[in-house]
Formats: structure tokens, C-alpha cells, sequence
């Protein structure tokens, strides 16, 4: 049985519960809740492809959000819990599902569980995509997750013991890219098999005033993805090369140790100590064979056999220390620190035999030291109850050393020289909460200096960024508005000569705003609009039929959203709810994009996306209610990508009508 089916029978057999929305003094449990059961049709006009890409929804049976609590109202000491409960929503038809249940004893335990399930499909015209106009890069997979955690003696002060367990499991299908030569790119297939298993002890307390908390886990994980083609031409079909067929696999074993401890207190009410030390002790194995038949540029059979075998490890530690004191009623003074240290080693034994051609025997080696140091210094003064800021200082330091070396069989083994490189940023950080009135509140925070880059060879990010937040609620009205901006540039230098500079400048304007109107308790109206304006520039190299040329690659932001939700109950019995919603990005607007053999690069992704939605609940009786409903998505490519670069079509439409049940347990009229 299939786990949302499952859980629908759970959830559809709890509300099949004899309903007693008044339960007499004897009755010794209590159950309340809902359970909304229904179905949905979809039709979809136009690309499947996208749609699925964008939304996935199918046609069938479904449940909807859903929930039911049992109590145990004995006195009797023997009972199993005091509460249980069940949650879930999403199963069936829907991309995404989850199920939940809480079960709990005072004083005894408290046993969580939370079951997830995620479909994913790709599969866009407009991502890696070869000249024969086939998307290279797609996915049809399945996941499901969760987590099972049991807490003993909860409410325990001075003790408390955690035992869980978490699985990950990932099938489906999908497709990569793979190359034999240069210029010419052959679609792998993919069959997708991934699993990874947790386990984990830990305790929380309290000892002589300092509260401490310490977990150990163990994580398992095993990859047995294989990757194939067959009988293909390439994306250049002009030549002779062509793949008869591959087989790879990649089979990856791994396990991680880890453990996180942590511990607290506060001294006197004004001095709080807070540190954290996570461990993670991380080892991999793997293998990779590979099977590859196929006629090279003189046309000639060629057979190549891949192998090579390895292992690496990776040692982690983390550790946080914060300091926070509160030297005077209005003024308090905090400072965190941070190492974040890891060690990274791992090697492999290669081996290529090409039929006809040469035997390559390689040994490769590599190693990488990562220390990083991060200190932030705050300071937070309140002056009144209607202005109070912060001000504060980030200081970061990094030291990196890589070592790679490669040996093939036969020569002399070279001396490992690690590359060592250091690097130190600061960053400003200022913020203040202004209430002008007591209706209304404003919260401003700026943020500017130098990031650090994770690219050794590149030089720092130098960034600012700016936040502004407004609150204010008056009558009837609730106003939210909000600005942001973000100003990132990275610098660079290339090592090839001549050296040329090189620049990636990103700058993005975020506006937001939303009105909450509730004239009569009968109705409610939200609505908002948000504007998000987006340029960036990166210095690329180009080839353009010969040598790399120095160009510019451009991406354009003008995405504009809108939208709007009345909620309207015009008789006791009958509910309706309407939603519009509109997205519409004009990508790089009147801008003439320049021909395919410019140095220059300009995208954007402009779009024009509705999605209107209506629904009506009708109060059946004091134990159901009656939902029908409505929703439309309406996508289009504006200017169609067929216009611009001869792709077929991706705009759809889709109709979803829906109906479905809400069944009410132990509830009254006035619960409703």
C-alpha cells in the first residue's frame, strides 16, 4: 500500500469516528478535528511540459489540509497518552504531501513524527539546451523523507533523553549532458537511486545553573544512480562522430559520525554565556566504470574503458561563542564568535584503455586546509520606548591551503606543494526601530565593507545593502511596506597574460507593500503589489568560431507581482472566497538583443503569469461543509521564446476545478 494512501485511510478512518460534540462526564476521550476529502480535473492546454515544470497538479483523488486530536480525559495511570494527534495534507493528486502525528504523556515522553513527499519535474526547452534543440538537463523524480523523534521525561527540568531516526530516500528518472570531444554534447539518461538513513542520541538538561544540550548521530547514505545512451548523433550532427552506446555507473558509499554539544547561562539576569561545538567526521568510497562505444572525427570505432577507484575524508569542526551583557537598563553590548575549521583528503586510482589508442595509468591526490574566523561586535541602545539602534562590526579571517598531485604510473612521484592563501574582510552593520506613533512602527538596517569570496583566486565582494520596513495599523486598514536593496560587485584580475580586469556588478531594488481592509467581520480584503528590479553584468570569455573573445554577459530583472484576496460570508451558511494573482516580468523591455556573433550577452526571462482562483463552502449541516472551487493558470512567454531563438512554444493554460468534504468532529455550532 502506497504511503498516501495510507495516510488518507488514517485520516478518513478517524473522522469515521463516532462524532460526540459534547462528551458527558464517563465518556474518557475527546476527539476533535476535521477531515476534508476531494477530488480535482485538470486540463492543460498547450505546453505539458512547462506546466508540470512550474506546478505538477494531476487529476484525481486528493486530501486537503486535515487534522484530528485525540484526548485522554481519564485519571486512570495506566493510559497510553493524554494526547494524540494527526495532521496531513497534499496526498494523492498533489507534487507535495505531508503527514504528521504527536503523541504525548505528561511527565513520561513525547513521540513526533513527520512524513514528507515530493515530486519533482523538469523539463524546459530553455535550459541546456543543444542545437538540435533538445533539453540536455532534465528530471522526473520522486523523494520521500522524514522524521521519527521520541523525547523521554519532557517536562523534566534537569533531565531530558532524544532518540531519532530520519530517512531520505530519491528514485525517478532524468537525463545530463557528456561530452567525447570538444563542440560536440550527447544527452545522458539517468536512473536515479539514492538513499541516506540518520540516527541520533542526545540529552538536554541542567547542571549547577547552565542548561546543556549534546547529540550524537550517525548518517549512512548510498548513491547507485546509472547513467546510459544509446544509438545517438550528438548535438552536431554535421560530423561522423557519434556515441553507439555507454553504460556508467558511480556507485558512492559514505557515513558520517557527528555530534553537536552545547551549553548555557545567565548570570544575575545581565550576563548571558551561550557556546556550541559541532563535530562531523565525514568518509566516502567510490567506484566508476564506464563503457563507452563510439566513432570518433575519422570515423573510426572506438572503445573506451573507464575505471577508477578512491576514497576521501572530511573532518569538521564548528564552534560558536556569545557573549551578551546588559551593562545598563537601555544599553546592551554582545559579541559572537565563530571558527569554522575543516580538513579534506582523498585520492584515486585511474585507468583508461582505449581500443584502438593508449593506456593511461594515473594516481591522483588532493588535500585542503579551510580555517575561517568570524567575530561580531553589537551594540543595541534603547532610548525611549519609541527609538532604540544598533551598531556593530564584523570582522572575518580565512586561511586556505590546497595540494593536488598526479602521478602517472612509471614516473617519478612529484613533491605535493599546497597553495596557501589568506584573506581578512570587515563589514559595518547599523539598524533602528522607530515608532512615530503607537500605531506605527519603522524598521531600517544597513549593512556595507567586504565579503568573503569562497573562490580563493578571486578577490573580495564588496557589498551594501539597505532594508527598510514600515508597519502601521489604523481603524480598519493594516499597511505593510518594505525597501530593499542589494549592491554586490567582485573585482578580479585574470592570471593568463596579458592580465585583463574583469567585473561582475549585480545590482537588485526589492519593493513591497500589502493593505489588510476588514470593514464588517463578514468580510475581509488583502491585496499588495511587489516590484523586484534586477541588472547584472559579468565579464565572460566568448568563442566565437575561433580563439575566446572578451564579452559581456547581461541579465535583466522587471518582474511585477499582484495581487488581491476577498473573503465574503454573505449568509450563515455560505462562504466565498475569491484570489487574483498576476505576475509579469518584462525582462530587458525594449532593449534589441544583439546578434549571436556579438561579445555581448543579454538575457532575461520575460514572462506574464495569472492565476485567478474562486471558491464556495456551503454549510451542509453542523458536521460538513461543502467546497467547490475553481483555479486557473494562464503562462506566456512574452516575447515567446520561438520568437528569439526558435524554441517550440512553452505558454499553457489550465482549467482545475475541484470539489471536495469537510467533515467536523466534537465540535458545537459555536465551534464553527
Amino acid at each position: 500500500m502506497s504511503l498516501s494512501v495510507f495516510a488518507a485511510l488514517i485520516v478518513f478512518a478517524l473522522s469515521a469516528i463516532a462524532q460526540s460534540p459534547t462528551p458527558t462526564p464517563e465518556d474518557r476521550f475527546t476527539v476533535k478535528g476535521s477531515a476534508e476529502i476531494g477530488a480535482r480535473w485538470v486540463e492543460v492546454n498547450g505546453s505539458e511540459n512547462k506546466y508540470r515544470s512550474d506546478l505538477n497538479y494531476k487529476r484525481g483523488f486528493r486530501v486537503f489540509d486535515s487534522g484530528v486530536t485525540i484526548e485522554d480525559t481519564s485519571e486512570s495511570g495506566s493510559k497510553v497518552f493524554d494526547s494524540l494527534m494527526f495532521t496531513g495534507s497534499g496526498w494523492g493528486a498533489d507534487p507535495n504531501g505531508y503527514f504528521r502525528a504527536n503523541m504525548e504523556r505528561d511527565g513520561y515522553y513525547r513521540f513526533d513524527a513527520n512524513i514528507r513527499r515530493a515530486v519533482y519535474f523538469n523539463n524546459l526547452n530553455t535550459h541546456a539546451v543543444g542545437n538540435d534543440r533538445r533539453n540536455l538537463h532534465n528530471a522526473d523524480r520522486r523523494r520521500n523523507f522524514g522524521d521519527f523523534d521520541l523525547t523521554l521525561l519532557p517536562q523534566n527540568p534537569n533531565i531530558r533523553f532524544r532518540v531519532g531516526y530520519s530517512f531520505n530516500f530519491a528514485d525517478g528518472t532524468g537525463s545530463t549532458s557528456t561530452r567525447i570531444s570538444r563542440g560536440d554534447v550527447f544527452p545522458a539518461f539517468q536512473d536515479v537511486d539514492y538513499r541516506a538513513d540518520d540516527f541520533r542520541v542526545g540529552a538536554d538538561g541542567k547542571v549547577l545553573g547552565f542548561n546543556f544540550s549534546g547529540t550524537y548521530g550517525y548518517r549512512s547514505f548510498r548513491d547507485r544512480t546509472r547513467f546510459f545512451v544509446n544509438n545517438d548523433p550528438g548535438d552536431v550532427t554535421s560530423n561522423t562522430i557519434r556515441i553507439d552506446s555507454m553504460e556508467r555507473t558511480y556507485p558512492i558509499d559514505g557515513d558520517t559520525n557527528f555530534g553537536v554539544f552545547s551549553v548555557q547561562r545567565t548570570f544575575a539576569k545581565v550576563f548571558d554565556v551561550t557556546a556550541k561545538v559541532s563535530y562531523a567526521a565525514v568518509a566516502t568510497d567510490f567506484t566508476f566504470d564506464e563503457v563507452l562505444n563510439y566513432r570518433n572525427s575519422t570515423n573510426v570505432a572506438v572503445v573506451d574503458t573507464y575505471n577508477a577507484f578512491g576514497d576521501s575524508k572530511r573532518l569538521q569542526t564548528r564552534a560558536d561563542l556569545g557573549v551578551t551583557w546588559r551593562i545598563a537598563e537601555k544599553f546592551r553590548l554582545s559579541n559572537t564568535f565563530n571558527y569554522d575549521g575543516f580538513n579534506i583528503n582523498g585520492g584515486n586510482v585511474f585507468q583508461l584503455i582505449s581500443v584502438p589508442g593508449t593506456t593511461t595509468h594515473q594516481v591522483n591526490y588532493t588535500v585542503t586546509r579551510y580555517r575561517r574566523y568570524t567575530n561580531l561586535l553589537e551594540g543595541d541602545y534603547q532610548v525611549n520606548n519609541r527609538v532604540g539602534f544598533n551598531v556593530g562590526w564584523r570582522y572575518t579571517h580565512r586561511e586556505v591551503a590546497l595540494g593536488i598531485a598526479t602521478v602517472n604510473f612509471g614516473t617519478p612521484i612529484p613533491t605535493l606543494d599546497p597553495e596557501d592563501a589568506e584573506n581578512s574582510t570587515h563589514t559595518f552593520i547599523a539598524g533602528t526601530k522607530l515608532k512615530p506613533t503607537s500605531n506605527w512602527t519603522i524598521f531600517a538596517d544597513v549593512e556595507a565593507g567586504k565579503a568573503d569570496n569562497v573562490f580563493t583566486r578571486l578577490a573580495n565582494y564588496e557589498f551594501a545593502n539597505f532594508r527598510v520596513r514600515s508597519r502601521a495599523h489604523f481603524d480598519k486598514f493594516a499597511v505593510n511596506l518594505s525597501f530593499i536593496t542589494k549592491d554586490n560587485d567582485n573585482p578580479g584580475q585574470s592570471i593568463s597574460a596579458p592580465t585583463t580586469l574583469f567585473v561582475t556588478n549585480v545590482r537588485s531594488r526589492i519593493f513591497s507593500s500589502s493593505v489588510d481592509w476588514n470593514p464588517i467581520n463578514e468580510v475581509s480584503v488583502s491585496g499588495g503589489y511587489d516590484y523586484h528590479w534586477l541588472t547584472s553584468e559579468v565579464s565572460v570569455l566568448i568563442p566565437l568560431g575561433g580563439p575566446a573573445t572578451a564579452g559581456l554577459s547581461q541579465f535583466f530583472v522587471r518582474d511585477n507581482y499582484f495581487f488581491v484576496d476577498v473573503h465574503a460570508r454573505p449568509h450563515k451558511r455560505i462562504t466565498f472566497f475569491g484570489s487574483y494573482r498576476w505576475n509579469k516580468d518584462r525582462g530587458h523591455d525594449d532593449l534589441a538583443l544583439p546578434p549571436l556573433t556579438s561579445p555581448i550577452i543579454i538575457g532575461s526571462y520575460p514572462i506574464d503569469f495569472k492565476m485567478p482562483e474562486f471558491k464556495a463552502t456551503i454549510r451542509v449541516n453542523r458536521y460538513i461543509d461543502w467546497n467547490i472551487g475553481y483555479q486557473y493558470y494562464d503562462y506566456k512567454e512574452n516575447p515567446p521564446q520561438t520568437t528569439i531563438y526558435g524554441l517550440a512554444s512553452q505558454n499553457y493554460s489550465a482549467h482545475m476545478p475541484y470539489t471536495s468534504v469537510r467533515i467536523y468532529l466534537g465540535r458545537t455550532a459555536g465551534d464553527r
